[in-house]
This record gives structure tokens, sequence and C-alpha cells, in this order.
């Protein structure tokens, strides 16, 4: 079952159809109100004047937005990566950030399946035994 929110308009308590959240700024502190359609009308015939000369700020919108970081790496990875790049021929500088085509190359190389090596000190690096046990396996 999904959750619904119904907004309220916060001036008169009672309209729900159309209301929408506003989001503005005063002084330095952040408000939201939520509005039917009459009331965002007037909010708006408020501003107009306001708006007609003001500016736009340089970098509205982006306070509290940060840039995703890509996943972080060990010196390890790096040099396991450009040791990689190096000895396929790709072109990648010895320090600084690996080319994204390196780094892409990189990952389908390690998602390809390679030759299949048994893992050391399996029983089939065991000597076969002289002689063999009629009874085993039965």
């Amino acid at each position: 079952m999904a959750d619904r929110l119904i907004l309220v308009d916060d001036l008169d308590e009672e309209s729900i159809k159309g209301v929408e959240r506003i989001d503005f700024m005063w002084r330095g502190t952040e408000y939201e109100i939520d509005l039917n359609p009459e009331h965002l009308a007037e909010y708006d015939e408020a501003l107009a004047p306001l708006l007609k000369v003001a500016r736009v700020k340089q970098g509205a919108g982006r306070k509290g937005r940060k840039a995703a970081k890509p996943k972080s790496e060990t010196a390890a990875e790096t040099k396991k990566m450009r040791d990689w790049a190096k000895a396929n021929g790709h072109d990648v500088p010895d320090r600084g950030p690996v080319p994204r085509e390196v780094r892409e190359a990189y990952a389908r190389a390690q998602a390809e399946p390679g030759p299949s090596i048994p893992p050391q000190g399996t029983q089939e690096d065991a000597a076969e035994p002289a002689t063999q046990n009629p009874y085993a396996g039965r």
C-alpha cells in the first residue's frame, strides 16, 4: 500500500485541490508554505514588483547539493590499474587521474572471465597413490 501526501492550504486550512508547496527564503531563513491556486496567485502578485527589479543570485539553487564523488580508490588499486594499462598498450600518466577510457577498459577486462587455473594445493596436485583401493567409493 502506498502512502499519499495531501497538502492543505496553510492560509485557509481547508483547500486541498491544487495546493502547491512553495519554498522561499527571507533574511537568511528558509521557509515553505502550502498554497491553493487562489492564494498562489496572490503570492505571485505580491512578489511581482520585487521580482521585476531583483537579480538572480549567482549559484542559486546549488545550496546544499554536492557533486557525487567517484568511488575512492586505494593507491594500490590505482597502481594495479596503471600497471595493467601499460602492459596492455594504453597511454596512462604515472601521476594524476587515470583517463576515463583507461578506467572503462580496465573495468571491462576485469569483468571478462579469464582462463580457469586451479588453486594450488588441490587434490589434483597430489601424487597418485601407489595402489588403488578397490573398495573406495562403494
